[in-house]
C-alpha cells in the first residue's frame, strides 16, 4: 500500500459549513474522551478494591 498525501480539509463548493471543527466541537470531543478515561479508571479501581478486600465482598 502506498501513502496518500491528502491536502488540507476544505468544505464542499457552495457549502457554508466550516472546513475544520470549531472550538465547541473540539471541547465536546475532549469531554467525551475524558469521560471515557474516567470510566475506565473507575472500573479498574473497583476491581482493585474488590480484590484487595475479599472479606468484605461475599462473592
Amino acid at each position: 500500500m502506498g501513502t496518500h498525501s491528502y491536502g488540507p480539509a476544505r468544505a464542499a463548493s457552495g457549502c457554508r459549513a466550516p472546513a475544520s471543527p470549531g472550538a465547541g466541537t473540539k471541547l465536546l470531543t475532549a469531554a467525551q474522551w475524558s469521560l471515557a478515561a474516567l470510566g475506565i479508571f473507575c472500573v479498574i479501581a473497583v476491581a482493585v478494591v474488590i480484590a484487595a478486600t475479599p472479606e468484605a465482598w461475599p462473592l
